[in-house]
């Protein structure tokens, strides 16, 4: 998963083309098969080799390029000769890696690495995708023996070798132990949007009562999901890395063979399969990207590099060298929908309504198919996040213990979802001929579910992952045609954008405006720094004495609110919101 820094702190304006595409005049070999033809006449066969979209090829004496001499697969091609083949199980280095101190070992699809962190003036972190090389830092800690803990109204948590801080506050919530013990955690005495009329604490669910559109949800409620036929085709817009020449290291039957592989793992038998399309490849001159590190990856999802090639929604999958993450190499990476996988935010800092897949050269068979499964919302099954927000029924205050944590375990923990198994991961775990799993803790996971790393094992997804992932797919089709053009223009207060957004208002050149934009991680009533911070359709409002919070513009329909005029606000506004302390 790629989570992108947040260097933006403004609004980013609508995404346009960008001159960083190889103009349809310098058409490269990645739009169509190379020709194979035979040596010309008075040539001298098998002259020489030289290396063409990544694989070698014979020359002859004239110089002309003319047949495949071999095929490199996922290695790379050097001076017209394959890179050797990688050694059996990966020489012995684990999947997921491991830190020696501060050297990074690895495995790049079954090639061994080394890194020096120590080198770098880096240390190495472990985290959930394997090693990485992490800057010097005062907040450097291990999970292990840091907890989380609560620091009045903050939870510090140590996360991937980082502590962390969470302002509680900005969830609605107080710092605290659940009922049900164990780490501390924000918890959520009530849901942040509550129907008055409503006496369940943990909150009332909202009646499904619409027409039924193909979303992963039960629109109409009648105990049926999706069952008003398929959903549209998901387009695949391939952009392939090439150098100055226009030359890079995918042919176009190395294209074909990516995109029939994901459309085979997404297809299912039962009413949740995805049809995916491949709509166009575009080559992107920028050999600087033909080894993207995350400093790249933040220019390329920013700029209009991949974006903005076609009027409907379309998934961006970049084709390059090698991808690298704080220095060290991955098979691919994929930012996931405004942050979240599995139901769950991952990335407190604002995200890009668009995003991208990016896969190196070296990468294993399911690796296209599992990045795909994070652009949908998924995340690893090994994931092991903190559960930094509870939602909770405070129960009878009169009796002492009546709380209860208002989800489901499942539904919080690893990867947030219900019918996947619990997954220690394979640094745990060991796996027979037969892809059958026996882990240290006793668990079963399935080596064969395309969001493990059990490369060799992975097939396909569950059915709620299948679900999950046509709810992503239905937010970021509304959010696409939100993010070009005129950015959909809004009124604060109107319903106007679509599920995921909110209207906020900025100031340009020609003075204030209203848009669309992607809903921050801060919930109504919760203490925020900006504008970019709430979700819900709230504005970040300051208060004389006291600290910004997130408060919805209302109406006499807003759900759990008392609406009222307050002095410096263009409209109305729903006091409890501004009152609320968790």
């Amino acid at each position: 998963m790629l989570g992108l820094s947040p260097r933006r702190a403004a609004h980013e304006p609508a995404i346009a083309a960008e001159e960083e595409v190889v103009p349809s005049e310098s058409e490269p070999r990645v739009w169509r098969p190379r020709e194979i033809v035979e040596p010309a006449p008075g040539c001298a066969p098998r002259a020489d080799r030289r290396c063409v979209e990544g694989d070698a090829w014979w020359v002859d004496g004239c110089g002309v390029t003319y047949a495949k001499a071999q095929e490199c697969g996922i290695g790379g091609c050097d001076a017209g000769e394959c890179e050797p083949e990688p050694p059996p199980g990966c020489g012995g280095v684990p999947l997921l890696g491991y830190c020696d101190g501060d050297v990074a070992h690895g495995c790049e699809a079954g090639y061994p690495y080394a890194v020096d962190c120590g080198a770098l003036g880096r240390r190495c972190v472990t985290t959930e995708e394997g090693p990485l090389c992490r800057v010097l830092s005062d907040d450097a800690c291990d999970p292990v023996a840091e907890p989380p803990r609560c620091d009045g109204v903050e939870l510090v948590a140590c996360v991937e070798g980082e502590r962390q801080r969470v302002d509680c506050r900005g969830h609605g919530a107080i710092c605290g132990r659940p009922p049900t013990g164990g780490a501390a955690a924000c918890l959520q005495l009530r849901p942040p949007v509550m129907p008055d009329d409503c006496d369940d604490a943990c909150g009332c669910p909202s009646r499904a009562d619409a027409e039924e559109v193909c979303d992963g949800l039960d629109n109409d409620g009648d105990g049926w999901i999706d069952e008003s036929g398929a959903c549209p085709p998901v387009d695949l817009v391939v952009f392939v890395v090439v150098d100055e020449q226009g030359e890079g290291s995918y042919a176009r039957d190395d294209i074909d063979k990516e995109v029939s592989r994901m459309q085979r793992y997404f297809a299912r038998e039962d009413d949740y399969g995805l049809e995916l399309r491949l709509a166009d490849v575009v080559p992107l001159r920028r050999p600087e990207w033909l080894e993207l590190d995350g400093d790249d990856l933040d220019q390329l999802v920013r700029s209009g590099a991949v974006a903005g090639r076609r009027e409907d929604f379309y998934v961006p999958v970049v084709l390059t060298d090698r991808v690298l993450v704080e220095d060290i190499p991955r098979p691919g990476l994929s930012t996931v929908p405004n942050g979240v996988c599995g139901g769950q935010r991952r990335m407190a800092s604002p995200q890009p309504a668009l995003g991208v897949v990016a896969l190196a050269k070296r990468r294993w068979e399911t690796t296209g198919a599992h990045e795909l499964g994070h652009f949908f919302g998924l995340c690893h099954t090994h994931a092991d996040p903190p559960q930094l927000v509870l939602p909770l029924d405070v129960g009878d205050p009169e009796r002492e213990g009546d709380e209860r944590v208002c989800v489901e375990p499942c539904g919080i923990d690893g990867d947030g979802i219900c019918d996947t198994p619990i997954d220690p991961g394979p640094t745990q775990c060991t796996l027979d001929a037969e892809c059958i799993a026996e882990c240290d803790d006793g668990s079963s996971p399935d080596p064969g579910n395309l969001m493990g790393y059990y490369p060799a094992c992975r097939q396909g997804f569950t059915e709620q992952q299948a679900q999950l992932m046509r709810r992503s797919i239905a937010l970021r089709r509304g959010w696409y045609r939100c993010s070009l053009g005129d950015g959909c223009p809004c009124e604060i207060g109107g319903e106007a954008c679509p599920e995921g957004m909110s209207c906020r208002r900025f100031v340009g050149d020609e003075g204030p405006y209203e848009r669309c934009t992607l809903d921050g991680p801060v919930v109504p009533g919760g203490v925020c720094r900006g504008g970019l911070d709430c979700s819900e359709g709230a504005q970040c409002i300051g208060q004389p004495e006291g600290e910004s919070r997130c408060v919805r513009p209302c109406n006499d329909q807003t759900v759990g609110c008392q609406c009222a005029e307050v002095g410096g606000v263009s409209h109305a506004i729903c006091v409890d919101d501004l009152a609320r302390e968790g």
